[in-house]
């Protein structure tokens, strides 16, 4: 029995609870469906897309958040169903008559009841939406005249500047030859400094030594150009020499071998034919002589031992002008043949030689005087650059302590357009054991004092622009201050990046210390300023169709019901207004054309 009353209270305080959702899921949906009814009165007459997506959203959480709460429910009853049921059966073994069964059908019939009514707040919510979900049609309205007003018209240009000082001198490192310079000491960038104050030290100890043997150089090329000098007269002299003995050794082999085919060769050709014919004639007259005494002998009476004799003596005169003959043939034909060939070769070269001798002393002469006198300009060339290398050694060796050659700030660099991109790397160079580059700007003395302000500026603000015009100064450190300044200069070619320069006169009477070159500043140029200008808005003028260089706009006139047209002529624009200098009164109103609908 108490386990029959437990389960029973179990029941109850389920039933409960679910019947507490249920409310609260009812009462969401009425104030859903009144949120939506009344919103969707309130945007009937301008509904907007963002309303209904958000109307859509909503509805679409209430009605997943009621499902899940009846599918909680359906879920829990059909769980407690199943073990009341189980129960139910235990108890009615024990007992024959039970009470849950019927108050499980009452609460199953309020269920149903519940279902139903969300079902039909659920359909008013749909209508109420799709009421809501019709656009009413907007109604057309016609601009609003705009009166036409005389108001103050300021054009200003604004420029990015930067404060550049009226004097100031560079520090360039320019030597004449050398080129390393290692640095030892170097002031610091900022630094304060007076005329004479040195500024860099380099290492002068590699320039010493190339000095020292710079001038020992110089001092051989010395001794050797007045070693050749002093032999210069000699050389001349034995080329001279040298000349005369072959011209004179030419003269006398060119005589000797005239005379030897004028007189002497003829000579011999003809001695030797005159020993030879000589010779016959003294075989011939002992030939001759024998045959007379061999004649005579035969008809005297002498003894024939006398006749012996002188045949005998006889026979060998003639035997030795035979062999005289013979001798005098010989030589008469190795004269010919021989010995005068050979005399014409030997006199042919001996001319020639000479003639060469001749030639290669006056060449040499000649060619030997011009080069010595060639070597020696050369050296005296070399010694005059070596004495002024050495004077440019010197010079550079002065640079070895850079000084400042005037009063001021220390800035390391180059001053260009106002800016100083080399502090950075200058820094790192201009430090013991660093390293400067010749030919090159190490620092710019700033005198304080004068400042004028540099900027640059494209084609579109040129034409704005022009000497004379005012400008406020405002440095960037300090917006609040104020430096009156007058445009001075405006550049006509255009520079890097297609921009022109542009100078500011500024007065710095009134600046504080702090404001140094090399500070940046904003400058406002006023180009044009109309106190009483007729003004309008740009977007009111309009553009002729045919002609592009016509302008209008649309008047409003009392008198008329559609607007007029009126041709105006404008003046300065800026922003979103734009000045009319001809056409328009102040307390004209104006109004924007409307297009013609198609």
């Amino acid at each position: 029995m108490q386990r029959f009353f437990g389960k029973s209270y179990v029941f109850l305080l389920v039933f409960v609870v679910l019947i507490s959702l249920d409310c609260v899921a009812n009462a969401k949906a009425a104030s859903s469906s009144l949120i939506v009814v009344g919103a969707s009165q309130a945007d009937a007459q301008f509904p907007t897309e963002e309303k209904q997506q958000t109307l859509a959203k909503d509805e679409a959480e209430e009605t997943s958040e009621t499902d899940d709460a009846k599918s909680k429910s359906a879920e829990s009853n059909d769980s407690e169903d199943d073990s009341d049921n189980a129960d139910d059966e235990k108890a009615k073994e024990d007992q024959p008559g039970s009470k849950s069964d019927d108050k499980s059908a009452a609460d199953d019939d309020d269920a149903e009841e519940a279902e139903e009514e969300d079902d039909e707040d659920d359909d008013q919510d749909k209508k109420s939406n799709e009421n809501s979900d019709k656009p009413k049609k907007k109604e057309k309205k016609k601009p609003k005249p705009h009166k036409v007003k005389r108001d103050k018209l300021k054009i200003e240009v604004e420029l990015d500047g930067i404060f550049v000082a009226g004097e100031m001198e560079e520090v360039a490192l320019r030597p004449e030859v050398w080129s390393r310079f290692e640095v030892l000491e170097a002031v610091e960038h900022g630094t304060y400094v007076k005329k004479g104050d040195i500024l860099v030290r380099f290492d002068d100890e590699k320039i010493e030594k190339d000095l020292a043997e710079e001038a020992l150089d110089q001092r051989i090329a010395e001794l050797s150009l007045m070693r050749d000098e002093e032999e210069f007269p000699r050389l001349k002299r034995m080329l001279e020499l040298s000349f005369e003995s072959a011209e004179r050794k030419n003269e006398q082999v060119q005589a000797d071998y005239k005379y030897y085919h004028a007189t002497d060769r003829p000579l011999i050709v003809q001695i030797a034919n005159f020993r030879y014919k000589s010779a016959e004639e003294e075989l011939a007259a002992a030939q001759e002589e024998l045959n007379q005494l061999q004649k005579m002998y035969e008809a005297d009476e002498l003894t024939e031992e006398t006749e012996e004799i002188v045949l005998r003596r006889q026979q060998f005169a003639v035997e030795t002008a035979e062999l005289l003959l013979e001798l005098n043939k010989e030589n008469r034909d190795y004269t010919l043949n021989v010995s005068l060939p050979r005399s014409d070769e030997s006199y042919e070269s001996a001319k020639e030689a000479a003639e060469l001798s001749y030639k290669q002393a006056k060449t040499a002469m000649e060619v030997g005087l011009t080069r010595n006198n060639y070597n020696m300009e050369k050296k005296r060339r070399a010694r005059a650059e070596s004495v002024e290398r050495h004077g440019k050694f010197l010079s550079d060796k002065g640079l070895m302590e850079v000084r400042a050659p005037t009063d001021g700030v220390v800035y390391y660099g180059k001053c260009l357009n106002g800016k100083w991109s080399q502090v950075a790397s200058l820094q790192a160079k201009l430090k013991p054991f660093g390293s400067a580059a010749p030919n090159s700007v190490l620092m710019t003395i700033v005198k304080p004092g004068s400042l004028h302000i540099e900027s640059r500026v494209g084609e579109k603000e040129l034409p704005d622009l022009k000497a004379g015009l005012k400008a406020t100064i405002i440095p960037t450190a300090d917006k609040e201050l104020k430096l009156e300044g007058r445009v001075a200069r405006v550049g006509s070619i255009p520079g890097a990046s297609n921009k022109f320069t542009v100078e500011l006169d500024v007065d710095t009477t009134q600046s504080p210390e702090w404001l140094v070159a090399g500070m940046t500043c904003d400058a406002k140029v006023i180009t044009y300023e109309n106190k009483e200008a007729v003004v309008v808005p740009r977007d009111l003028v309009q553009t002729d169709e045919d002609d592009e260089q016509i302008k209008y706009v649309m008047l409003v006139d009392l008198e008329e019901d559609e607007p007029v047209r009126r041709k105006v002529k404008l003046g300065r624009k800026h922003d979103k207004v734009v000045e009319i200098l001809n056409g328009l009164v102040e307390g004209d109103q104006i109004i924007k054309e409307e297009k013609k609908d198609d």
